[in-house]
């Protein structure tokens, strides 16, 4: 006998982007019968899983049934509550279950669970016995755990989607965006006439970002918007979770303020897995297991770590990362805030916890200096990288505390390459300003690496005259702290100091006497590190060879330990001085395999100067297109690195101005100004990747660049032809042209795409 069964709950709402997870839904649904959304509280599994189940009514011929659990605490009541769900009157002496599996058998149902995890394993068991009494039935099931049910099929629900603003274009674009659009739509119910703007887009994108794109935060936040801006909602967020209040009253308790629904999920958790949890929030922009091992291994846990990962992982507390060497993890923010204020409770606790991680990434910094000088750099450099906010925030522990400033300094300066070759030389002056002034009073051994190290990276952003400064303490302090390779280092900045300050005669004399000092110390590294830099000297000095064999001594020590990121500099060097003897062949060749290297390193500021020496060198042999293109991408790259070419010193910049003022000669003015921002424009992954002879796919091929920056619209027309089989002749036919003409157009193609063969300039229009 059976009742009206409920009928799922109609949207009170608008339902909100979610595409394609409603595509990867409806397609596991239809392979699986059993589909558990996961994810974590407040991701919007319930609202994804009810839309799925909405647009699948007439699939299913015997209906679609929602079960919610949220409000039932009691195992023993799971029969009975799927039975008033399917409108089952429980009026008969039969057991519950036995009642289901009857009406069940035959039935081609869907059946929603919204809501087990705090009952996953009766519901696990039940849906287990289900599955097996009734083949046509499917079940979809949301929670924050999976049920570990043989067949079941797994779906993380991920957090909508946030821009990334550097790269989000206009406020139109941004809307593109599930988590945008989802925070303009409840905006606009709260506080009408609220949309993005070229003025708040960058605000609305942190917004979305800091809320982690978690549904629920974004409509908690909404409502703020009523009474303040997004600017002073954004500024407020560090308190979320006091903030984040106001749910719908219809929803569960647990749905009603951010912290209720993270108090809901940690309450699932063993108390192994609380206290690991709350050690957690120490880390900064994710973590791997042999960093938790190291840093959270305490007398309060008790289980293995790995098993305790696991099972925050299966509990949507924490979240994997996929990485290319090994499986990283990471707390949401929201979350990640709840456990910090969970692992404050107990101070003691915190201070060896945060202890801990100071420790462990200033090991893995100092780690990373010893180690650079090798074949293993650019890997190093890699994992930097991915561990920077973790070592901000363990310098910013060791600097705020007054036991532990000097771990702040040796970071500093033991993230050198960091700095230099990473790309975060603004970030390395900032913090080695702040240990500096920090130990003003009571300098040490480690407040003159220090120094000139701080001067290094200064000259490297154009700041000369604090790079001498810094150089002018350092000389002080030197006497009667400097160790065995001060003298050598401090000789080398000043030779920089030097030549980037025009002084030729000066640049020579300190850095001879650097490399007299280097080699006295045996210091292969800090020999190769100093001999391009020399060698450019000798370039401008008129001294070729001297340059010559002084790059190719930097390169010879590179390749005998392995050292890459050092040798592509000297190849750099070694091309510079080919090209101002006009070995342009040769000059060009050096360029693009110290490309090849220096791109394995991400290393930006290397890329800028190798584009821009290509640019020069196009500009020599009168490929005046390529030679603008190459120099605007160039400009555009250093724009956004802050560092310009005159930085450099005079030297330098002139090669680049004269270049310019060639290639203006060769376009015109106007020509010059269209072709250079059509550089600027260009993807420098693409070109890069195209200079040293791959595709963006890593395979074999010319140039792939823009087509409307490269070809004028007549050659685009004749590429394409030729990208359909057609011979010349047919293609003057075509176009009415004399073969002589196509002829020429063909060969500027091939020119310009950097090609041989009519076969690669199909390929690339069909990528186009």
């Amino acid at each position: 006998m059976k009742h009206e069964a409920p009928q799922l709950p109609s949207d009170v709402s608008s339902f909100v982007g979610r595409k394609t997870e409603l595509a990867v839904v409806r397609e596991r649904l239809g392979s699986s019968r059993l589909l558990t959304l996961t994810g974590p509280g407040g991701v919007g599994k319930s609202r994804l899983a009810l839309r799925v189940a909405a647009e699948a009514r007439r699939a299913f011929s015997d209906g679609v049934y929602l079960v919610e659990l949220a409000d039932v605490d009691d195992p023993s009541l799971l029969p009975e509550v799927l039975a008033d769900a399917l409108g089952l009157v429980q009026q008969t002496a039969r057991a519950p279950f036995a009642q289901l599996r009857r009406h069940l058998a035959d039935q081609h149902a869907l059946i929603l669970f919204d809501g087990c995890e705090h009952l996953a394993k009766p519901t696990a068991v039940l849906i287990g016995n289900l599955l097996r009494a009734a083949p046509a039935v499917r079940f979809l099931v949301t929670s924050r755990e999976s049920l570990g049910v043989v067949g079941e099929s797994l779906y993380a629900v991920p957090p909508m989607g946030v821009p990334n603003f550097e790269h989000a274009g206009p406020p139109v674009d941004v809307e593109a965006y599930d988590a945008v659009a989802l925070l303009v739509a409840r905006a606009a119910d709260q506080a009408p006439g609220f949309k993005v703007t070229p003025d708040n887009a960058e605000a609305v994108v942190q917004l979305c970002a800091r809320l982690d794109g978690l549904p629920l935060a974004i409509e908690l936040a909404a409502p703020r918007l009523r009474s303040i801006s997004i600017e002073d909602l954004l500024l407020r967020l560090d308190d979320r979770l006091r903030l984040l209040v106001g749910g719908s009253p219809e929803a569960p308790a647990r749905q009603q303020t951010l912290r209720a629904l993270i108090d809901w999920s940690y309450t699932l958790c063993s108390a192994d897995e609380q206290a690991l949890l709350s050690q957690l929030s120490v880390f900064s922009g994710g973590f791997d297991l042999v960093a938790v091992e190291d840093v959270c291994s305490s007398a309060s846990l008790t289980g293995d770590m790995l098993d305790l990962v696991d099972l925050l992982v299966r509990k949507s507390m924490v979240t994997p990362d996929a990485a290319p060497r090994r499986v990283r993890f990471r707390l949401l923010e929201t979350i990640r805030e709840y456990a910090a204020e969970r692992l404050a409770e107990d101070e003691a606790e915190l201070t060896v916890v945060r202890g801990r991680h100071r420790d462990y990434y200033a090991n893995m910094a100092a780690q990373a200096a010893k180690e650079w000088w090798g074949a293993d750099q650019a890997k190093l450099l890699a994992t930097l990288r991915i561990e920077h906010a973790n070592l901000r925030s363990a310098f910013d522990y060791a600097a705020g505390d007054g036991h532990s400033r000097q771990v702040a300094v040796a970071m500093a300066v033991a993230l050198q390459w960091h700095w230099i070759a990473g790309g975060y030389l603004a970030e390395g002056r900032r913090w080695l300003g702040r240990v500096l002034a920090a130990n003003e009073g009571a300098p040490t051994a480690a407040s003159v690496d220090a120094l000139w190290l701080d001067a290094y990276l200064g000259l490297l952003q154009g700041d000369l005259k604090t790079a001498r400064n810094r150089l002018d303490e350092a000389d002080r302090l030197a006497s009667n702290f400097g160790t065995a390779d001060v003298a050598g280092y401090a000789a080398q900045v000043r030779g920089m100091a030097s030549l980037f300050g025009g002084d030729l005669e000066a640049a020579r004399i300190f850095y001879e006497t650097a490399l007299k000092e280097h080699e006295a110390n045996g210091n292969d590294a800090a020999i190769a590190g100093l001999l391009f830099q020399l060698a450019v000297t000798y370039t401008f000095c008129g001294e070729a060879t001297l340059a010559d064999e002084a790059c190719e001594r930097a390169i010879r020590l590179c390749e005998q330990s392995g050292e890459r990121w050092g040798r592509a500099y000297a190849m750099w060097a070694l091309a510079v001085n080919r090209w101002l003897e006009s070995d342009y062949r040769t000059a060009a060749g050096l360029a693009r395999r110290s490309l090849e290297i220096t791109v394995e390193f991400n290393d930006q500021l290397g890329i800028s100067h190798l584009i821009g020496l290509l640019g020069w060198i196009a500009a020599s042999e009168g490929d005046a297109e390529h030679g603008a293109l190459w120099m605007g991408l160039e400009d555009a790259l250093r724009e956004k690195l802050g560092t310009p070419m005159s930085a450099f010193g005079p030297h330098l910049a002139n090669c680049h101005f004269r270049s310019q003022e060639r290639l203006r000669a060769q376009l015109g003015e106007e020509g010059y100004r269209h072709t250079t921002q059509s550089g600027a424009r260009l993807d420098a992954r693409d070109v890069v990747l195209s200079l040293i002879g791959r595709d963006v796919h890593g395979d074999p091929a010319g140039p792939v660049v823009a087509a409307a920056a490269v070809l004028s619209p007549r050659e685009l027309e004749v590429a394409r032809l030729v990208s359909e089989g057609r011979s010349n002749k047919l293609i003057a036919e075509t176009l009415v042209l004399s073969t002589r003409t196509v002829d020429s157009h063909v060969q500027h193609i091939f020119t310009k795409l950097g090609f041989k063969s009519r076969a690669q300039v199909a390929a690339w229009m069909a990528r186009q």
